[in-house]
């Protein structure tokens, strides 16, 4: 017998797993809040030169916004607005105390010149963010996009460190360890005097957040019983999406990045009452022979069903666990292991490589930039970023009920349709020329495109997983999530690009998906296939399963299929049942 047995016996899913799947929940608003973060801590307001004493209301009580900015500021016709960072080259001085504005009419025909007395910012939506507090505006611009990319870089090391500390310490002493790690870099992140501080410690908490996600999903999945891991995917992701809608008005509430900074450290601190009720996973337990503790465990299970873990039963499932090991350091001796450079040699396993390769960097790409780009969308900053958050839950909602139609054509149309709206999200906005109506549109747009690339990136996991065999399952995961880093860590830098080509970042990203798209077309459909075991099972599998291969006449050579048996045979003896669980979306 082992644990998914017992678990069977004594009814399914108990009431104390599922308390403990709930309350442990708290560390996925940490790791959720941490980079919707970005959004409202480098957002950037309306701003121009600082032209005091012109702007300085007890002087000039009678001017408005738009009598100052067409008095000093010249007009970028390219753009259809006020240039944001150059003023004219009037002797501002000399206004101070005079009251009559003499000082910017008497020059018919002035230079232009750079801001020279800092900046002057709207204070309509944010009262502080880092922008504001370190002017990254202008000439300074590319260090907020530095710095988001630096935290998206805190991913990498995150994703490095987080499976050894979890394997080789214990499931509860990962989630603690990455948790303490999250408050402490948020808080020291809220005081951060100077912009390199500030960046470098974002890094850190980049790092801590997605440790704890990938903590917390690998102890909800490895704590539930097989046939609720579905369930647990959706819930662990439903509950991301849930706290990506929240935060915009938790931001709305505090409106300064040192406020909204502190509330990302307080709300995972509640998992520090948490963490003395949570038992360790009872499969890690026994999987280090740890007995007495997986019982104890165990017999928690039972207990929560009016049940109880007879000897016999414990017994049972003590042996089949020592048979598991010993048949999995079998394998382990008489297998070849797989590495990256393996998943390229076959002509068929190379290509979908790196299709994987192109699809996590697509994905990643979109996905990030089109949520940090929720508050530089017309309208409210506040209200748009809850729309684009909403959009995560109805795509895990779509995705639960669209299994009938098989992976690949969701997958694929997820892709086109998120590219097609970004382009038109592109052509609305370019044409609107004032029409309201038009941006409302192209905000729309947008916001659907995240949407779509919600279902791209919920899929792309599963489809990764089920396209490589066991033997180089977590090389191909790997492979796949380290093309999503680069592409996250390149977003912040293609939505730069749209404050000087308006057109530029949706059109990169409504291309890449399209292109994307079509490429997955490639996959072989998985959803009703049993997990292939070695890379030569993978490869006839791509021959008779890939559709595209018909479309163009393509046949395997007998000589490829003869050489392709006499490398990395592979004779499994044992298939890990954590191999053949739902994949984690990092």
């Amino acid at each position: 017998m082992d644990i998914d047995e017992f678990q069977e016996d004594i009814g399914g899913i108990t009431r104390y797993q599922i308390l403990i799947i709930v309350f442990t929940g708290f560390l996925t608003f940490g790791s959720g809040f941490t980079p919707q973060a970005a959004i409202f801590l480098s957002a950037v307001p309306d701003f121009r030169c600082s032209v005091s004493p012109i702007d300085n209301s007890t002087l000039y009580p009678n001017l408005t916004e738009e009598d100052i900015e067409s008095l000093t500021i010249p007009y970028d016709s390219k753009q259809g607005d006020y240039d944001s960072c150059n003023r004219y080259d009037y002797n501002l001085s000399s206004c101070e105390g005079d009251g009559n504005l003499s000082c910017v009419t008497s020059d018919e025909d002035p230079r232009t010149i750079p801001c020279d007395q800092g900046y002057y910012y709207d204070r309509t939506y944010y009262d502080e963010t880092t922008v504001t507090q370190w002017d990254l505006v202008c000439d300074r611009q590319y260090l907020d996009s530095l710095a988001n990319t630096l935290f998206f870089f805190g991913f990498f090391i995150g994703s490095a460190f987080i499976g050894p500390l979890s394997d080789w310490f214990g499931r509860r002493v990962a989630l603690i360890v990455v948790c303490s790690g999250l408050v402490a870099c948020s808080v020291g992140c809220a005081f951060a005097p100077t912009y390199e501080i500030y960046t470098f410690v974002r890094v850190l908490c980049g790092a801590f957040g997605i440790t704890c996600f990938i903590a917390y999903f690998t102890y909800a999945t490895e704590i539930s019983p097989t046939k609720w891991r579905t369930e647990t995917c959706a819930y662990v992701n439903m509950t991301t999406a849930i706290c990506h809608t929240i935060f915009p008005w938790i931001a709305y509430g505090l409106r300064d990045w040192h406020y909204i900074q502190l509330t990302i450290a307080l709300v995972p601190a509640n998992f520090f009452i948490t963490f003395f009720f949570i038992p360790e996973s009872p499969r890690w337990l026994l999987r280090m022979g740890k007995t007495e503790e997986a019982r104890k465990v165990l017999a928690r299970y039972a207990k929560s069903k009016d049940k109880e873990l007879t000897d016999e039963k414990w017994n049972s499932i003590v042996e089949f666990e020592e048979k598991k090991r010993a048949l999995s350091e079998e394998k382990q001796e008489t297998a070849k292991r797989v590495r990256v450079w393996d998943l390229f040699r076959r002509p068929l396993m190379r290509l979908m490589s790196f299709n994987v390769m192109i699809s996590w960097f697509t994905v990643s790409m979109v996905f990030n930039g089109l949520a940090l780009n929720g508050g530089n969308l017309a309208g409210d900053p506040f209200v748009n970023t809850t729309l684009n958050a909403m959009a995560e839950i109805v795509a895990y909602v779509i995705v639960y009920f669209s299994t009938s139609f098989g992976r690949r054509p969701v997958f694929s149309a997820s892709y086109i349709l998120a590219g097609v709206v970004c382009i038109a999200s592109m052509l609305f906005d370019l044409y609107a020329n004032g029409n309201q109506g038009l941006f409302t549109a192209s905000t729309a747009m947008a916001i659907t495109g995240k949407c779509f690339a919600s279902i791209g990136f919920a899929l792309v996991y599963s489809v990764t997983s089920e396209i490589f065999p066991t033997n180089a399952r977590a090389t191909g995961l790997s492979l796949g999530s380290m093309s999503a880093r680069v592409g996250a860590m390149i977003s912040p830098f293609v939505l730069q690009l749209q404050t000087t080509i308006p057109w530029f970042t949706q059109t990169v990203f409504g291309t890449l998906s399209i292109i994307s798209g079509f490429l997955v077309l490639l996959y072989p459909e998985t959803s009703k296939t049993e997990y292939m075991t070695t890379l030569d099972e993978a490869e006839d599998f791509y021959w008779e399963n890939i559709k595209a291969l018909k479309w163009f006449g393509m046949k395997r050579s007998a000589k490829a299929s003869s050489e392709a048996t006499k490398e990395f045979k592979v004779n499994p003896v044992f298939t890990d049942i954590s191999e053949e669980s739902e994949s984690t979306k990092f």
